[in-house]
């Protein structure tokens, strides 16, 4: 019962998060399609390397992202694995405009059965993240290191091989607090992820992404199509 009471508190959050969002959201947004491949290879004892490459096609800007990460895993118990690695990000278009990121990661994840049968559950992700820039704009060219923290969760729902969630993800400004806003984005998520065999499923999610200015609540949304594919070996 203790563990149903957290449950129904997280889907309560989810909820006035969303709420937040579809009122302070404003009419300026753009239209993104992710590609994403996501693989974990087990080791001994409980280890495993897990990696994920992608491409994002941002149809309303001059420039796409692609990405590449990976960190090793650790589970602790059941309901626990920690996770440490290292990705970079690279966005690219114009000639005179190019953005290099790498970025280390730090990541909790747990993961919460709501019923005896492990068929209702909550996906959580703590990372804390480094973000190094390294940017060439119109020839100029700039560097910056920030911090930050992500807090994610999905309300996850099995059905024989198909799984259904709904969740959020919080991005928490670590620095700078009297410029940027303590959330300065938020991601509002549905997904649906099909069993294909026992090492591949394939997940299709829309992210609705709000950025926040200080005082003025979501200034810009971006409407995401995840397409994923999760192999295991």
């Amino acid at each position: 019962m203790k563990q149903l009471n957290k449950g129904l508190l997280v889907i309560v959050f989810s909820i006035l998060s969303f709420t937040s969002i579809k009122l302070n959201a404003q009419d300026v947004s753009d239209n993104r399609l992710w590609l994403h491949y996501f693989n974990s290879v087990g080791l001994a004892d409980n280890w495993s390397i897990d990696t994920d490459a992608a491409y994002m096609a941002m149809f309303d800007k001059p420039v796409d992202r692609f990405q590449i990460r990976s960190g090793l895993k650790r589970k602790v118990n059941k309901n626990l694995s920690i996770r440490f690695g290292l990705g970079y990000f690279y966005v690219f278009g114009d000639e005179s405009s190019k953005l290099h990121e790498v970025r280390p990661m730090q990541d909790f994840i747990g993961t919460h059965n709501l019923t005896t049968d492990k068929k209702l559950f909550i996906k959580q992700r703590l990372r804390f993240e480094q973000q190094i820039f390294s940017a060439t704009l119109n020839e100029t060219e700039t560097s910056e290191v920030d911090y930050r923290m992500r807090y994610s969760f999905i309300l996850r729902k099995k059905l024989d091989k198909w799984i259904f969630g709904i969740g959020t993800e919080a991005f928490i400004n670590l620095e700078n607090k009297e410029e940027k806003p303590l959330f300065n984005k938020n991601r509002s998520i549905a997904l649906v992820n099909r069993t294909i065999s026992s090492h591949v499923s394939l997940e299709a999610q829309y992210i609705r992404e709000d950025s926040f200015r200080k005082g003025e609540g979501s200034h810009h949304h971006a409407d995401l199509l995840r397409i994923a594919v999760r192999h295991k070996i």
